[in-house]
């Protein structure tokens, strides 16, 4: 029947997403680090890259004791302009970092305490548990761990709400996990803490920002306003569609700020990265003491599993402790990396974003670059996000064939339902309904879990928009057909015994 064809069709995407991005993330046995990172073999590695998966722009910086060593941008930035390391994008999660920062600047003040619940600063912050509503902390922010997920709160806000009118909204947010037990990355936990900067600092959280970061560290073209980004000359971003960049406008979720929608560039956040990587000082400046720069990298003991601490993640590459915050937004992604030991890092962004990316595009470029850190040759292998987005392209053909010949044959529906009984006829329905509702069933409750491993949702205003919006069609041509050849089918029988009622009356 066509609704299994589909269900096969599905799963056959499904897993070649999952296996290219599983391909993708391969890595070799571990190296020694070498001497610094070789220019050319970055600017080869980078410029494959981007031909292979079709990037239409790179901005790149590498860094090492305090100093830029490379710095270069690839392809175009839009609007007739070629990329830069000081063209500006949004950088998506690696926000985190900034609102992070800005707390422990406070607490270092004695304005905030980590361990003090969030009603202390917001007393009317609460969420669907009220238990939870008083035991959530500061600290539980930072982390991750404050048992709220996307799950729990899958809602999507008009992208002008304001940073008090997201926060409110999450007295819908139902826990997922009990508070201080798992790590669950939910945006919504920092915009919280951005809006607790502004109501302890009594400024806003751009201008705090602006003033106790960006401008002791000069960096002269971050911004954290809407308005001011694009007066600056933000690039052109791009989504994928089959495995083709197609332009598209930034969005910017004021009530996400403080999570996702700060805007930089790859030489500016080197600048951030090089004050981390020196204990919170670069230039003369001093953004944080070494204690709360040690305590950003730090995750929560009574946490298993987790390798977050305060907007940072700390781990290994090949052996070697590698620190940092990556990100994306609607149609930008950002890396960033920090070899801890060595004391070099790279940042870059692209004008891009899809998820099939971030699993395989951005995770080769991110396992390469980490490569060269440790002087070793990065593997250029790999499957193409091109070549994936092809293949959905194929599928999506096929099935939009096939529909438009499921519809074909509909039409005799009612001639042949005459000759049924009952339960034939429910039983030829009822999978036009029930896989659409099977199927939005594993979208919005488990697909984040079996792909991502973490309690994700999906949604079709933003995810299915902007970060999947060839699966997003996909997934429409699976489910919105069937229903409606499944409501047709049902008014077809309807009537046709309503007329054979009527006929039999007169």
């Amino acid at each position: 029947m066509v609704p299994r064809a589909r269900q096969r069709w599905l799963v056959a995407v499904m897993l070649t997403i999952v296996l290219g991005g599983a391909a993708a993330m391969v890595c070799a046995a571990e190296d020694a680090v070498t001497s610094s990172p070789d220019v050319s073999a970055i600017d080869s590695f980078v410029d494959k890259q981007m031909r292979k998966h079709r990037i239409p722009g790179i901005s790149l910086v590498v860094f090492e004791d305090g100093e830029v060593t490379y710095a270069k941008g690839y392809g175009a930035a839009g609007h007739g302009q070629p990329m830069t390391p000081d063209t500006p994008m949004i950088i998506g999660s690696t926000t985190k970092p900034f609102t992070a920062v800005s707390i422990l600047q406070l607490v270092e003040q004695h304005l905030v305490d980590l361990d003090s619940p969030v009603n202390a600063y917001l007393p009317w912050f609460h969420v669907a548990d009220p238990v939870a509503s008083t035991n959530i902390t500061v600290r539980h922010l930072l982390n991750h761990t404050s048992g709220l997920s996307e799950l729990g709160y899958n809602r999507v806000l008009n992208p002008d709400a304001t940073l008090e009118q997201g926060v409110r909204d999450l007295q819908s947010a139902r826990l997922t996990a009990p508070v201080g037990t798992r790590f669950q990355y939910f945006n919504p936990n920092y915009a919280t803490l951005a809006l607790i900067i502004e109501t302890v600092s009594g400024q806003s959280y751009g201008d705090y920002v602006t003033e106790h970061i960006f401008e002791p560290l000069g960096m002269t073209n971050s911004y954290a306003d809407k308005e001011d980004a694009l007066e600056a000359g933000l690039a052109e971003g791009h989504s994928k569609l089959f495995g083709f960049p197609v332009a598209r406008r930034p969005i910017f979720r004021a009530h996400l700020l403080g999570a996702g929608y700060i805007v930089s560039t790859a030489r500016d956040l080197s600048r951030f990265l090089i004050a981390i990587d020196n204990g919170g000082t670069s230039g003369g400046a001093r953004i944080l003491s070494p204690d709360s720069v040690a305590l950003m990298s730090l995750p929560p003991a009574q946490v298993p599993g987790t390798s977050y601490g305060m907007g940072w993640s700390a781990g290994t590459h090949r052996g070697e402790p590698i620190g940092g915050h990556g990100g994306s937004d609607e149609v930008y992604s950002c890396q960033t990396a920090l070899l801890t030991d060595q004391h070099r890092g790279y940042t870059l962004l692209m004008n891009q974003q899809h998820l099939i990316d971030g699993m395989v595009a951005s995770s080769q470029l991110q396992t390469g670059m980490r490569d060269l850190l440790i002087g070793r040759q990065p593997d250029e292998g790999g499957i193409s996000v091109t070549l994936i987005g092809i293949a959905i392209l194929a599928v999506f053909l096929i099935a939009l064939v096939s529909t438009v010949r499921s519809f074909v044959r509909v039409r005799g529906w009612s001639r042949e339902a005459r000759s049924l009984k009952a339960p034939q006829i429910v039983w030829r329905i009822a999978p036009h309904l029930l896989v659409p509702a099977l199927t939005l069933i594993v979208l919005y409750r488990f697909l984040g879990s079996v792909i991502l491993g973490e309690p994700r949702a999906w949604n079709f205003r933003v995810v299915g928009a902007y970060f999947m919006p060839d699966i997003a069609l996909l997934l429409l041509l699976a489910i919105v057909p069937d229903l409606v050849q499944g409501i047709y089918m049902i008014a077809a029988v309807m009537a046709d015994r309503l007329a054979g009622r009527t006929h039999g009356s007169a």
